[in-house]
Order: C-alpha cells, then sequence, then structure tokens
C-alpha cells in the first residue's frame, strides 16, 4: 500500500515537473521574444524577436501613408516614398520587450495582449515633407477662406443682437507642417488638422463679455430719440434710423457720434425750417400776392451752437425734448410766420396797415424814402426792434425830434412827422421822401405806438399795382381802404375849416358825385391838400403863392392856380 502511495507521488511529481519545465522553457522563449498578441505601432509582432520586429516595423516604414483630414472633411495623403520615410533602430523596440513579463506567456495567449505605442526612429527629408505639405489643395490661399468675428448687428424686430463668430477654412502653415512632422515621426497613419489646432479662430466669439456689453450699450442708443420742437406744430423727431449711423464704440465700448455727421443733419435741419434770407408769399390788404424777402423776421438757426447741443444730447443717450438754439425767430410759424398781428408798407401805394389780432387798427396814407436822393426805404420782413417816446432822430445833416420812434431796421423806423410834414401819400416820397424812414402822421403813429410790441412783423413791398389812393393832409381822419383804392373823409383844421379829401362824397339825396362843386352844397370836389410852403401841391402841381382858401357861397369857386375845375386844389369850406 505505501509503495502504491509512493508510486502514485512520484508519478504526479514528475508530471509537475515536466509542466514546470515545460512553462519555464516557454517563459525563457518569451525572453527574447514578444508574447502573443503583441502590437507595437498597430503592427503585429507576437512571437518575434526584436531584430524580426524592428523589420516588421522597417517593412511597414517603406509603406507609409499618413492620412490628414481637414474641417470640411477634405483629406490628403502622403506616402513615405514622397520625402525619404525609413525606420531606424534606436534601441526603442528592444526597450518594450525588456518590459513584458515572459512568464505571463500563458494568460497573453488568451487576454487581448499588450498594445504599444512607441515613437520609432525615422528619418525623413524635412525639406521634401514641408514642400509636399505646401501643395495640399486644402492649403491653397483660393481654397481657404478666412474666420470673421463676431459682431453687433441690427435685427429684424429693430434691436441690436450678435452675429456669431464663423470658423472659416483659413489654416496656419507653420502649424500644419509642425503637426504633420510630429505625426511622421511618431508613426502615426492619421492627423485631424482641426483637432490638432492648426486652423486660425475668430479673435472675438459671442461670448466675450465686451462684445455683450456693446449689444446692452447699441440697444439703449437704438431706443432713444429727439424731438425737436420748432414752433408752432412742427415737430421733427430725429431718431435711431438716422443717427445710428454715426454712432460708433471704440474699444473700451466708449460711445462716440461721427461730429461732422452731425453737423450735416442740424445744417439739413436749418436749411428745411430756416427762413431768413427767403422769399415768402404775402397776401396784400389789397389782396395782391407779392414775394417779400425775410430779411431780419423769421427764423434762423445758430447752427453751430446747435450741433454742439445735439452732440452731447446724443451722448447722453436719453429720449430728449428739444428745441432750437436761433439766432432769429419770429412770432409764428406758418406760410410766412408773420400771423395776424403786423404792420404792411406799400411803397407803390405809400399806404401803411397795422392789424392786431386780426383787427385793422390803422390804414394811413404815409411818406417813405426819397427816390430821387437814393434814400429809399428798405423792402423785406423786418421786426419792430423796440419803441421809444420823445426820441430825437440824427443824421448827418439833420436832428429831428419825434413823439413815437419805432425803428425796425438799422436806423429806418416807423414815426411821426407831422412837426414838419403836412401831406402824405400819393407821390410825395419820389421827390420830398424821408431818409428812409416811414413818416406817419401823428394821430396814426400814436395808434400803433400805443398798441404795438417789439417783434411785431414789418412787411415792407413794392406793390405791382397803383390803386389810386389820393395824398391827404396831417391832422385828417384816415377810413379802411375800399375796393376801389380810395375812400372819403373830412377833418377840421387848426382853424375849424372843414377838409373834404381823398374820395367821392354824396350828396343830400344819397348820389355820389366827383369833378364838380355845386352852389347848393349837393356835391364837393374831392382834392388833396399841400400846407408846405415849397409853392407844389404834395402831387407836385405848381401853386404859385395861392392860398388854397375858397369860400363856396351860392356858386363854384376853384382858386388853386390852375384852369377851373382842376382836380388838384385844396376845398376849405368856412
Amino acid at each position: 500500500m505505501r509503495k502504491r502511495t509512493a508510486i502514485l507521488l512520484a508519478i504526479v511529481l514528475f508530471l509537475l515537473a515536466c509542466v514546470l519545465g515545460t512553462y519555464t522553457a516557454c517563459a525563457m522563449y518569451y525572453t527574447t521574444h514578444f508574447l502573443k498578441n503583441t502590437t507595437i505601432n498597430g503592427i503585429d509582432v507576437s512571437g518575434m524577436t526584436v531584430t524580426e520586429a524592428e523589420e516588421q516595423i522597417a517593412a511597414e516604414a517603406e509603406e507609409y501613408r499618413l492620412v490628414i483630414t481637414g474641417r470640411d472633411e477634405e483629406q490628403e495623403t502622403i506616402l513615405g516614398t514622397d520625402f525619404d520615410y525609413c525606420f531606424v533602430s534606436n534601441g526603442e523596440t528592444a526597450a518594450l520587450l525588456g518590459e513584458q513579463n515572459a512568464f505571463s506567456w500563458l494568460f497573453a495567449c488568451f487576454l487581448d495582449g499588450q498594445s504599444y505605442s512607441m515613437d520609432t526612429s525615422v528619418t525623413y527629408d524635412a525639406e521634401k515633407l514641408a514642400a509636399v505639405v505646401q501643395m495640399f489643395s486644402m492649403m491653397q490661399a483660393d481654397q481657404m477662406t478666412a474666420p470673421e468675428n463676431a459682431y453687433v448687428t441690427l435685427l429684424e424686430d429693430g434691436t441690436y443682437g450678435i452675429v456669431a463668430e464663423t470658423e472659416g477654412t483659413q489654416l496656419d502653415t507653420e502649424k500644419v507642417v509642425t503637426a504633420v512632422e510630429t505625426a511622421v515621426e511618431s508613426g502615426k497613419k492619421s492627423l485631424n488638422l482641426e483637432m490638432a489646432g492648426c486652423y486660425i479662430s475668430a479673435e472675438v466669439t459671442s461670448e466675450e463679455e465686451s462684445l455683450i456689453e456693446a449689444v446692452s450699450l447699441y440697444n439703449q442708443y437704438a431706443s432713444m430719440y429727439i424731438n425737436y420742437y420748432m414752433s408752432g406744430d412742427v415737430v421733427v423727431t430725429l431718431d435711431s434710423s438716422t443717427f445710428m449711423d454715426w454712432f460708433s464704440l471704440d474699444e473700451e465700448n466708449t460711445p462716440s457720434f461721427d461730429y461732422d455727421s452731425v453737423a450735416a443733419w442740424v445744417e439739413t435741419l436749418a436749411d428745411t425750417y430756416d427762413t431768413i434770407g427767403t422769399y415768402e408769399p404775402f397776401v396784400t390788404s389789397n389782396g395782391e400776392t407779392v414775394y417779400v424777402e425775410s430779411v431780419t423776421y423769421g427764423w434762423k438757426m445758430d447752427r453751430e451752437s446747435e450741433t454742439e447741443a445735439l452732440y452731447n444730447l446724443l451722448l447722453a443717450g436719453q429720449i430728449e425734448g428739444r428745441s432750437p438754439v436761433w439766432t432769429n425767430s419770429a412770432l409764428t410759424r406758418g406760410t410766412n410766420d408773420v400771423g395776424d398781428t403786423y404792420v404792411e408798407i406799400d411803397y407803390t401805394n405809400q399806404r401803411m396797415w397795422y392789424y392786431k389780432d386780426g383787427e385793422l387798427l390803422v390804414e394811413t396814407p404815409v411818406v417813405t424814402g426819397n427816390v430821387s436822393t437814393g434814400n429809399v426805404s428798405p423792402e423785406g420782413m423786418f421786426y419792430i426792434v423796440y419803441k421809444k417816446q420823445d426820441a430825437v432822430l440824427t443824421g448827418e445833416t439833420y436832428e429831428t425830434p419825434v413823439n413815437y420812434w419805432m425803428p425796425f431796421y438799422g436806423n429806418v423806423g416807423i414815426h411821426d412827422a407831422d412837426s414838419w410834414r403836412s401831406s402824405y401819400g400819393g407821390t410825395i416820397y419820389i421827390t420830398n421822401g424821408s431818409h428812409g424812414c416811414i413818416n406817419t402822421p401823428t394821430a396814426q403813429a400814436q395808434t400803433i405806438f400805443e398798441n404795438i410790441e417789439a417783434g411785431t412783423p414789418v412787411i415792407c413791398y413794392t406793390s405791382s399795382t397803383n390803386y389810386g389812393y389820393s395824398t391827404a393832409s396831417s391832422g385828417t381822419s384816415y377810413a379802411a381802404n375800399s375796393s376801389s383804392g380810395s375812400s372819403s373823409s373830412s377833418t377840421d383844421d387848426e382853424d375849424d375849416n372843414i377838409i373834404i379829401i381823398d374820395g367821392n362824397s354824396s350828396d343830400s339825396s344819397g348820389t355820389s358825385s366827383s369833378g364838380s362843386s355845386t352852389a347848393d352844397g349837393g356835391s364837393t370836389e374831392t382834392n388833396r391838400i399841400d400846407d408846405d410852403d415849397d409853392d407844389t401841391t404834395s402831387d407836385g402841381l405848381s401853386t404859385g403863392d395861392a392860398e388854397f382858401e375858397i369860400t363856396i357861397s351860392d356858386e363854384t369857386i376853384w382858386s388853386d392856380g390852375s384852369s377851373s375845375g382842376s382836380d388838384d386844389g385844396v376845398i376849405i369850406i368856412e
């Protein structure tokens, strides 16, 4: 029994020794050979010695090719033969063999085994490689698109937003060559240029805080507007549809506006609404439409000051209401900015009207600038600069006190003139006119003075039609004009005589007559008066030294120094 046991034990020990010896022998084999399922850089080197493995790696090197993939899946392939690629052993393979556990050979047969990635030592012609890379289609300038930075843009809903950056396909040549060299030296078979960081990236992305801040500022300014109140009901709105083209942000997001663009807009605004220097239509009291230059009365913007003010308002970035800076302004804004309170002077007809709030307060003949001496009164739209009572008018050759002085253009103004002038209207102004002022009967000058204010427009023009207004004396009551351009009125002179002037009178039966005088007082002649001492009537007819005093008793009497029935005498009825 003991003998059998000993035999069995001996057999077992022998078998164990055989197995152990065999296992050890195999392990010794794998001290010089790579284990099963071993790869180096993807090459199966199972059971190979270092030399055999290197020969296999070298053989693979002769067939080396590198596939390069671009951003748009475009591919290029490089062959090792294109740039003299070959493997050179520097002990890397032997080092890998030394790292393996030879006694794990049995497990390696059944498990996945070991995969080594080795930086193989290779040689190649770097210049040839670079030249091959430069020839890639994706490396040509006309095949590359540059990246675009993210930017702020106006969206369809009227707000501003960010347009994201675009990647483009522009490659960094130096980075591509370097990445290819690295892949070649490590024996890689593929290279993704995007993963290798070879593309030029946009400098500004949609995630940058400065761009997000810029969008906020753009939207702030885009929501603002400025209402310009041009007087009256005229409102001009300057909004973002116009001024955002002038707007910009610097690198630090500091807002600014193009000053020249602001100035150009103000110029356009002023050109549109300024009236100084323009010719405006005016309907005269006689129904005629004349075009009168706005000389001092009207609107004129201070363009420089307004540009500066607008620029600062825009920078403030807030909704504003504003009236422009005017160097000249009118009382109203409309067809001619005159309104219903104004003085009207017709040089042709030597007539002046004063309307206040649409009501005619004064209609009177006047004497304007002396045409024969070149002292013509100015034409245009002006305004009463101020008014002064008991003023003294002075010039190179005169010093004249007046009761009512209302200048409207330099030294030209409206004033009373009864102290030296006894007749008004007609053609007196041609040879015996003023130095340019509007000589006015004292009573009418007083009425105007007491009712007018500084700033009231004065419209002076030359009518194309002479409406036949007659000369009238001072002290005369002046009625409103009829459609024929003449009217009748009477007053008492200094001697309480009745003076009939400027029109036709009616007899006791209501019948109108002119051109004759009757003994029964039924009608009277219409004539002009002249109290000057210059031996001429106000219409220029010679009177000699006649004293125009005619007594009407029972017959018609004429004593104007001309033939009976003349139209130029003065009839005084005692």
